[in-house]
């Protein structure tokens, strides 16, 4: 193994973990506790041992010290004047106090957003150098094989210590990775590296190198050395290559690429300032080679990752990235006497009708213009083909398209309309949404808090009652709060463990879908809360803020309250948690912005309702709290602090909304929006539509989406079909 990787024989031992209490031994609700600053007794006895079902406490708290270094890599980016020739100096001068402190703020998400590109570049070298290097991809006989119907039970943990960790920016990302498990899962498979799946965060290692005090990441001098001498990269991400070395795609002559051109003080001007870079971890990418005149930019990069996925397929017979999985995650199976997998036609479709048209297509020498849209163009017109339809799946006559042949095909796709690099998903953007959790688990702090081991049960009581709402209802997208979040992500990042305990609760691996209208999430957080409050006669959120509040004025009914049916239901019966960034409110940082089309005002609509069902149960909040001589949950005067210190006013401010601290024009792809325009580039080939369940479990019919493409289905266990830009239904927080 590079890296000094062994096999894991003791950190992650076949030993139980704890269990949390059960339900009926704990009181409603829990006490959630931030103004303590003793961690020594906590934080210097976990027992991390590995646990074969659900997540422990101290695995727990474990996470919130690695949650809490990466708070502090942010803010030490973030704030870091003259970062990448970035200054402070360039706030315009003559602008007011608020608009130099949010061109200030845009400054410090600009060096955190190029930070996280490097990151992720660092990353894809360590996943090729030192995560089973040279092991064989998976190829298409495998899928007929007892290794392929057996995957998942496959690879044998790899021993991490403080010798042979990675810095912490490659933790931050592998971090994210997890955290889009079935993406991980594919790429764990697809490239042979199931013993990094087998793996998950090595949480003993991890710990013995975080400060209990200053939450300090640092390793011995050993792993620096070790991970220098194996990637060639420097151990600290700022002190790397002032420029992205590469290859030009066209003459394969070195190139380098700056990072940013946004170093210059004309770039911090106007209502766009810091948008309209052009280097690499820019939005506007492009480059011209000094030896042939090509133009490198994000879409030539886009097509050439296609390309060389297309060679891997005809000359290795490796599959395509999304068709890997069967929709509900796991390995697939044939639906017919047939023998034939649906989920690799887009491979036979390739194969047998598209080779040699694609290969000339993404032929930069050929055709420098190609872009994904154009592929896209290409697989409509083969899906438009009867006959050769026919051909493909061996039929002895004219057939439709299977349902999950047709999501495969906007799964493969999903995997190139954002994403130049050779993973399932675009990683930057997976990094940049997790940051909002993150800055949460910093502001409530129960990392300093003497009750965080008892909190950290209480989030394990919830999430095994969280799982069970997944169970029983399959079809709904259920959203998690803070305090689940935490334990469900603490538990995707032991991967081997969660695919077990899904598979025994649901019979399917539940994703983590990163990117969600925010205004279904809204609905289905309203939905989860009530179907909890009503299978366990206790209140989901203990978070009293009027977001909160008037969700469970939504669904509380008059009777309840008289009776006292509801352990919890007023806000007079919580503690004093007005504010949502110190209390286990909903969990939003995968909420997204959906784009549409101009002459489409459907989301405008659906907004609109949203806010005027809000202000009907807000009033209600309102005038009860008043008749019990109790002052009603603010919200007018809110006032929203970012991660960069901008205090932001915002007096219709919705808590399920989308990070507003996202400047999406910052991003090669936007984090924080995803494109459910039908026909548009982020979308899914004519055709596909419809008549597909979700990826989580029998979901409605898949839609068109711009995101992440798995075909919806992930933390609510179901939902609507993803698109081919995935993004659709499904999925929970």
């Amino acid at each position: 193994m590079k890296l000094g990787l062994a096999h894991n024989d003791g950190d992650h031992a076949d030993r139980k973990g704890e269990n949390p209490q059960s339900r009926e031994s704990l009181e409603a609700p829990p006490l959630y506790e931030a103004n303590a600053p003793d961690l020594t007794t906590t934080l210097s006895n976990l027992d991390l041992s590995h646990s074969e079902s659900m997540p422990t406490v101290d695995q727990c708290i474990a996470h919130l010290k690695l949650l809490e270094a990466f708070s502090q890599l942010r803010e030490d980016v973030g704030t870091k004047d003259g970062l990448y020739g970035i200054f402070d100096e360039f706030v315009p001068a003559g602008s007011t106090q608020q608009g130099q402190a949010q061109i200030l703020a845009k400054i410090r998400e600009k060096r955190w957003s190029i930070y996280v590109t490097q990151a992720t570049v660092r990353f894809e070298q360590y996943w090729q150098k030192c995560i089973q290097p040279g092991s064989r991809m998976l190829v298409q006989t495998d899928f007929q094989t007892p290794y392929y119907v057996d995957v998942a039970k496959h690879g044998e943990a790899l021993r991490f210590t403080q010798d042979n960790l990675p810095p912490l920016d490659l933790l931050m990302v592998w971090h994210a990775f997890m955290l889009n498990p079935r993406d991980f899962f594919e790429d764990c498979i697809r490239y042979g590296k199931m013993d990094f799946w087998a793996t998950g965060m090595p949480w003993q290692a991890i710990n013995a190198c975080i400060n209990n005090e200053t939450f300090e990441f640092t390793p011995s001098g050993a792993a620096r050395q070790l991970f220098e001498s194996t990637t060639g990269l420097a151990w600290d991400c700022l002190d790397g290559s002032a420029v992205m070395e590469s290859k030009c795609p066209k003459c394969d002559n070195e190139v380098q690429l700056p990072w940013t051109t946004c170093n210059r003080k004309d770039s911090w001007v106007g209502s766009k300032a810091g948008e309209d870079g052009a280097g690499y971890a820019d939005s506007s990418f492009r480059y011209y080679c000094i030896s042939c005149q090509c133009r490198i930019d994000y879409d030539l990069l886009k097509t050439q990752k296609f390309r060389k996925d297309l060679l891997l397929l005809l000359m290795h017979n490796v599959p395509m990235p999304g068709t890997v999985l069967s929709l509900n995650g796991l390995p697939a199976k044939p639906t017919d006497n047939s023998g034939l997998l649906e989920i690799l036609f887009p491979n036979r479709l390739i194969k047998d009708g598209l080779i040699a048209k694609l290969l000339d297509l993404t032929d930069v020498k050929q055709e420098p213009n190609a872009s994904v849209e154009s592929i896209k163009l290409q697989l409509e017109m083969a899906l438009s083909n009867a006959p050769l339809i026919q051909w493909v799946n061996n039929a002895s006559k004219a057939i439709q398209l299977h349902s999950e042949e047709k999501l495969s095909i906007r799964r493969m796709m999903s995997r190139y309309w954002d994403n130049c690099s050779p993973f399932s998903l675009e990683l930057v953007g997976a990094v940049i949404r997790q940051g909002s959790f993150i800055e949460k688990m910093h502001s409530i702090d129960w990392i300093h808090s003497p009750a965080a081991s008892y909190t950290m049960s209480r989030s394990l009581l919830k999430y095994d009652g969280y799982f069970s709402i997944l169970k029983k209802y399959p079809d709904r997208l259920a959203v998690p709060t803070l305090d689940v979040d935490l334990a469900w992500h603490t538990h995707q990042l032991s991967p081997q463990s969660y695919y077990n305990f899904c598979q025994m609760r649901t019979g399917i691996f539940i994703n983590h879908d990163d990117k969600i209208d925010e205004n279904k999430l809204s609905d289905a957080f309203e939905w989860t809360s009530k179907t909890y409050q009503k299978l366990f006669n206790q209140v989901y959120s203990e978070c009293a803020c009027w977001y909160c509040e008037a969700i469970r004025e939504s669904h509380t009914p008059a009777i309840s309250r008289i009776l006292k049916r509801s352990k919890v239901s007023l806000a007079s019966d919580l503690p004093d948690l007005k504010d949502p960034h110190k209390a286990p409110h909903i969990s939003t940082h995968n909420a997204i912005q959906p784009k549409v089309s101009t002459d489409n005002d459907t989301n405008e609509i659906a907004a609109s309702v949203k806010k005027a069902e809000l202000e009907r149960s807000y009033r209600k909040v309102c005038q009860r709290s008043l008749k019990k001589g109790r002052e009603p949950p603010p919200r007018d005067e809110y006032v929203y602090v970012d991660a960069w210190g901008l205090p932001l006013y915002m007096p219709n401010h919705a808590p399920y909304m989308s990070d507003p601290c996202i400047t999406g024009g910052m991003y090669a792809a936007n984090p924080s929006c995803a494109n459910f325009t039908p026909g548009t580039a982020g979308n899914c080939c004519q055709g596909t539509c419809g008549g597909g369940g979700a990826a989580g479990g029998s979901g409605s019919s898949g839609g068109c989406g711009g995101s992440s493409g798995d075909g919806g289905g992930g933390g609510g266990g179901g939902g609507g079909g993803g698109g081919c830009g995935g993004g659709g239904g499904g999925g929970g927080c």
